[in-house]
């Protein structure tokens, strides 16, 4: 059994400067939540009247808005690649791209990870900068597998092989709607440490039981409302994805692990968000 100590100490550095800059940049979420209202609302936004860091996601709210309905959601029109890369590209995702990187190595550092498991990996830029974490604290003994439910996974896998070529990568096709395939869990050796990012708004919490029963320690990176209620920013991201509670997630989480954290609740209450973003879960 993994002591929840360790793990705890392992997340306390990257969370405390997750806090400090949530307070630093961001300093309230009630901004976001206006700017849902008006959208929805359907009046105008002046993007100038919010900080910066807002203002992808308010871009990203109001082509939800716009296109959302209709012939449907489409990840591969023009525009909404366009608006999702400026989010991605943003600091608030830079932020929590950087943080899972910082949690996942702070955790190596202090527990004997045999294998890291990485669920949606998409084009592997943040598998990219936890590589080169990895190599750059020798933690090249430690195999990396990762998954995604689209067949370029092999490509990205490939990919990083080449850059990285002192650390054991290997890939599985998985759509995370179904169990893990045989050929990803004899990749895996305990203790194993699994993370996902932002996979749950598309699947739902069945995604859980089949992700939970692989890892000793996980890591989710979702909005996950502490309050249940939805607000204005809920019900226009309901639009192309699942309204998630931490309750609700932290119940299917049970089943499979004896301890689970809301890890940053303290910095979302500071700026008084009602979601938390990075749930940790121990066998």
């Amino acid at each position: 059994m993994i002591g929840k100590e360790a793990v705890l100490a392992g997340i306390t550095g990257p969370m405390k400067r997750y806090h400090e800059h949530m307070l630093r940049d961001l300093k309230d979420w009630q901004p976001l939540e206006d700017a849902a209202q008006l959208l929805l609302e359907g009046r105008p936004i002046v993007y100038e009247d919010y900080v910066p860091d807002f203002r992808p996601l308010i871009k990203m709210m109001q082509v939800i808005v716009e296109k959302a309905g209709g012939s449907g959601w489409d990840w591969a029109d023009p525009e909404i690649r366009r608006i999702f890369k400026e989010v991605a590209e943003g600091n608030i995702y830079t932020m929590f791209s950087e943080i899972i990187v910082e949690m996942l190595i702070s955790i190596m550092k202090r527990v004997p990870v045999r294998t890291v498991v990485e669920v949606g990996t998409g084009p592997g830029n943040v598998t990219a900068n936890l590589c080169r974490a990895m190599v750059e604290n020798h933690f090249e003994d430690i195999t990396v597998v990762i998954s995604d439910r689209v067949p370029s996974v092999v490509q990205v896998s490939e990919g990083l092989r080449e850059m990285y070529p002192s650390l054991r990568i290997s890939d599985c096709t998985w759509n995370v709607c179904e169990s893990a395939p045989a050929q990803l869990r004899e990749k895996l050796v305990s203790p194993v440490l699994l993370f996902e990012r932002f996979c749950l708004p598309y699947t739902g919490y069945d995604a859980i039981d089949n992700i939970a029963p692989l890892g000793d320690i996980l890591i989710l990176v979702d909005d996950l409302s502490l309050t249940g209620e939805k607000y204005n920013y809920d019900r226009i991201y309901a639009k192309i994805g699942r309204f998630l509670v931490f309750e609700e997630a932290k119940k299917r989480l049970e089943k499979y692990c004896s301890f689970i954290h809301a890890c940053d609740r303290e910095a979302s209450e500071a700026v008084h968000s009602p979601v938390i973003t990075f749930t940790l879960a121990v066998k």
